[in-house]
């Protein structure tokens, strides 16, 4: 008996293309690849768990089938394959014939109909077959000889459905999944089925009478009424459907003596494909396909294939282990005398204010590299605890190192260097001469690329570091690292900081060829320690105040929860999506919006959209607002508070955001509501270290605005904000054609409503749902404003035009984020990138122009050695715990830092305000 495994290429590639849909994978030249990396990678584990002895290919027949023939809507609401998927399609072909692996795409016919008919086949030969596939409709196939295989993500096992496994899962045989579909229809390719019959109504039905058929045949025996009309109604469709949903057993091949053979890989085309594509980690999985399909072939055959990622080798290795004190002095003198060097730490932990130090590696050549064990305490392991006795005493590793560490003139390189400096500072090592992050240089490169530096060594070196889990297990449990025996944790640490170099010595080359320079060196690195600063300083919370707020907001929601039963006329948990679906789609009737799985959606946004129809949809926004604001931050931010400092100290990440914006986790400090007078008490509860402080709060007054205004020349708008006119009665009045003095409260509100809405490319609709208008109003007020601010419009065009051109958008500082769907032929997706086109440039400028403030101000704190604070960046603005003897002085200058950061041809303006807190203040 042989196991032969068919997959349904064309599922597994839409699979493997959404599963990364969030960060797609491409070629350094754009060209998308996450959909041939997701086969590979499903190809590879299903060869590891199943073994099979031959695998088949089936595609889709790219004509119209025979279902088209019998039912002409069939599939006709499928949407358009996705461009970069469309584009994958012709190199999974090549990769397929390149493995060697038969495939079969036959005119007329689907993939599923070639793999039931082949499977069959192979069953009949006494032959175990495995179907690799997500569709369910392919259980109808599952016989003791025939299994289906539903792939998973890479770190889960194979789901495996058999006879037993489809009946305990769908309650009935699997050759009945033809009449259970040909009951409830499948919308996916627009086959019918009867009209109001859903999962729970079909399965009785075929639990009972077995097929569509027999139902038909005992209809009288149907006691509901309103089933048995629709069952009469739709009796056609119904038959109709299961033919539809019936798999061919009898597609016609060529050849009809089908042989089920193993695979012949042809070796050098495949070392042609993996290199084009920069597949290269994916490879070395497989390997073990090579392995299996060609009987002999080791790993040294395979690197003339294609040299997989190279690993560590010891015999070859050229690091060392540093436990002595002459030993570290050593060291100490070399890194002395260097230009530049690598460091690394290795901790038990990853909070960075708490985590004790296991070790430091340094690299300045490459291929060498040494890693100094350090024992962090006096305590040397006691009874219970890792003896730490043969390490480096912590107070030894400090005396060595930190002159080195401290000494400017040496540059320092880090992967994730806000994480490193902040380890040494809490042992009084205050990192100075930091030159070079290849995590944020490699953001910098392409903000939309993997950052790990695992991932990024076996992208730009094919080399693939020892993994961490070989360390310290699979749930990588931080705190073992002091039971990791020396030798290995050395070579672990040493090649971080090799790879580290290695990666710098790329990475420096292409922020040079690509024009970074300016954003890197004189914005990005000088940020990262700016943030840790910011960081360690925190801020403090008013825990009573926000127990208040928290008690506030509880009774709140009772009282909203009230009026809701109320508006419903009965009680529902309104925290669960399907009773709030039943209420306002079942009961109250209200229209619909976005369908989900589980019925109709009741997500923030459908709600929005709802504004206006039921009363009870103004009750549920609030009551949801109210448990947002207790859950998130009135109950949430007193747990976060650090024990030792009082504080909060949130985390600042600056390779997140694709536009270069900074965003913070532990807290989230970015999406702080302020419109709302409960959003505002949040704000309230920051205030000042002690009573010898104040809030100085500054804030960009309409940053993005001024930099559209100064990017684009528009007369208009660069006149009124030279003018020190409020800009959107400005526009008001231009807009609408009136004097200034006649603009009212609402043509304001309009008039910002387009101004904002212009940066994030507002569309019709977009500004008709904003202002509440009809869409022709809508029309007329943006070409008004177009008609209005034409170099507001050309600047528009232009930048769609130069993202087409170089496919990105860049900022003045030549930030860029690459657009690489800005000619998709798929509307929605170009739309959504020429909207990116616009917005990236301002966006992206802002967020540098607040970056260079930052370095600027903390770099003047420290000159005059103040003992006032910055403790958090939001957005435009940046709040200072000020000592109220250094009011003055302060406001002296971070006012002009700010807005001389990036000089525009409009002024830009600094509102400062002080405050006992953060919301007086602001």
């Amino acid at each position: 008996m042989k196991n032969i495994v068919f997959i349904d290429s064309m599922a597994l590639a839409y699979k493997a293309h959404f599963a990364f849909i969030s960060r797609p994978l491409r070629t350094k030249s754009g060209f998308p690849t996450s959909a041939i990396f997701g086969f590979v990678n499903q190809l590879a584990k299903i060869i590891d768990d199943i073994k099979p002895d031959s695998i088949i290919i089936a595609f889709d027949s790219p004509e119209k089938t025979f279902r088209h023939l019998a039912f002409e809507q069939y599939k006709a609401h499928r949407q358009e394959m996705p461009e970069d998927l469309q584009l994958q399609i012709p190199k999974l072909f090549e990769l397929v014939d390149a493995l060697g692996l038969p495939s079969y795409r036959i005119s007329g016919f689907e993939a599923d109909d070639i793999i039931g008919t082949l499977a069959k086949k192979a069953s009949r030969e006494g032959n175990m077959s495995y179907l690799v596939t997500p569709d369910k409709d392919y259980m109808q196939l599952v016989e003791d000889n025939i299994l289906i295989v539903k792939p998973g993500k890479s770190a889960e096992p194979l789901s495996i459905y058999n006879v037993e496994k489809v009946v305990e899962e769908y309650g009935f045989r699997p050759e009945q999944m033809i009449d259970y579909l040909a009951l409830i229809g499948d919308a996916s390719d627009n086959i019918p089925g009867v009209a109001g019959i859903g999962p729970k109504t079909a399965l009785p039905l075929i639990q009972k009478y077995l097929t569509v058929e027999n139902i038909y045949e005992h209809l009288s025996e149907i006691s509901s009424e309103s089933l048995k009309k629709k069952l009469v109604e739709s009796r056609e469709i119904a038959l109709v459907s299961k033919d539809l949903v019936t798999i061919k057993l009898d597609v016609p091949f060529d050849d009809p003596d089908i042989q089920f053979t193993q695979p012949a890989p042809d070796m050098e085309r495949l070392r042609a494909f993996f290199t084009e594509y920069e597949l290269t980690s994916p490879f070395t999985k497989m390997q073990k396909l090579f392995e299996r399909f060609t009987p002999g072939t080791s790993s040294p055959a395979i690197e003339e294939l294609l040299p997989p990622a190279e690993v560590f080798q010891k015999d070859t290795s050229n690091y060392k282990l540093i436990t002595t004190t002459a030993d570290c002095e050593d060291l100490a003198k070399k890194l002395s005398s260097v230009e530049e060097f690598v460091f690394d730490t290795e901790t038990d932990g990853l909070q960075k204010f708490t985590s004790n130090l296991a070790g430091a590696s340094f690299c300045f050549k490459e291929g060498e590299a040494y890693f100094v064990a350090v024992n962090p305490s006096a305590n040397s392991g006691g009874l219970f605890g890792p003896d730490l006795s043969a390490r480096l005493p912590i107070e030894e590793f400090v005396r060595i190192l930190k002159p080195v560490f401290e000494n400017p003139s040496i540059k320092k390189i880090c992967h994730n260097a806000k994480f490193d400096i902040s380890i040494l500072k809490n042992y009084g090592i205050n990192t100075k001469g930091l030159h070079f992050d290849t995590m944020v240089a490699a953001y910098i490169i392409d903000a939309d690329q993997r950052l790990s530096m695992d991932e990024l060594s076996e992208k730009y070196l094919n080399y693939r570091p020892i993994p961490l889990s070989e360390l310290i297990g699979k749930k990588k449990q931080a705190d073992k690292i002091f039971e990791v025996e020396l030798e290995t944790l050395s070579n672990y640490a040493a090649e971080d900081a090799d790879v580290t170099f290695k990666l710098y010595q790329i990475f420096k080359k292409l922020i040079k060829d690509h024009g970074f320079e300016k954003v890197a060196y004189e914005v990005d690195f000088p940020l990262i320690e700016t943030l840790e600063i910011i960081e360690r300083n925190g801020v403090r919370l008013d825990n009573k105040s926000l127990k208040i707020l928290s008690n506030d907001l509880a009774l709140q929601m009772e009282i909203i929860s009230t009026t809701v039963f109320n508006l419903a006329g009965e009680t529902f948990n309104i925290n669960s999506p399907l009773q709030m679906q039943k209420i306002l789609f079942d009961k109250l009737k209200l229209k619909t919006a976005k369908k989900t799985k589980t019925g109709f959606s009741t997500d923030a946004r459908t709600l929005e959209g709802l504004r206006g129809e039921h009363e009870i949809i103004e009750a549920l926004l609030a009551y949801r607002q109210a448990a947002k604001l207790k859950s998130t931050y009135a109950d949430a931010l007193p747990l976060l508070i650090d024990p030792t400092t009082n504080k909060i100290h949130t985390t600042f990440n600056q390779t997140i955001a694709v536009t270069g914006r900074l965003s913070s986790v532990d807290p989230n400090l970015q999406n702080i509501p302020i419109r709302t007078e409960q959003g505002k008490e949040i704000r309230k509860a920051f205030v000042p270290s002690d009573k010898d402080y104040t809030i100085l709060s500054a804030d960009y007054s309409q940053i993005e605005l001024r930099i559209m205004a100064s990017m684009s020349n528009d007369i208009g708008m660069t006149s009124a904000f030279n003018s020190g006119e409020d800009i959107h009665r400005s526009t008001a009045s231009q807009v609408f054609q009136i004097p200034l003095a006649e603009v009212t409260t609402e043509m304001r509100r309009r008039a910002k409503e387009v101004n904002f809405g212009i940066l994030y490319g507002i569309g019709i609709f977009g500004l008709k749902t904003r202002l509440g208008i009809t869409n022709q109003h809508a029309k007329e007020i943006i070409e008004t404003y177009f008609n209005t601010f034409k170099n507001v419009k050309a600047f528009i065009d232009e930048c769609t035009a130069f993202a087409r051109k170089n496919g990105y958008a860049e900022t003045l500082f030549g930030r860029r984020r690459y657009l690489p769907n800005i000619s998709s032929s798929n509307f929605n997706v170009r739309q959504f990138e020429e909207r990116v086109a616009v917005n990236m440039p301002i966006q992206g400028t802002a967020a540098d122009m607040i970056k260079i403030a930052m370095i600027n101000i903390q770099r003047e704190i420290e000159k005059r050695k103040l003992k006032s604070r910055m403790t958090l960046q939001v957005h435009d603005e940046l709040v200072f715990d000020a000592h109220k003897s250094e009011v003055d002085e302060l406001k002296s200058f971070v006012k002009p830092l700010m807005e001389s950061a990036l000089p525009l041809n409009v002024p830009v303006i600094v509102d400062m305000g002080v405050g006992d807190n953060w919301l007086d203040a602001h």
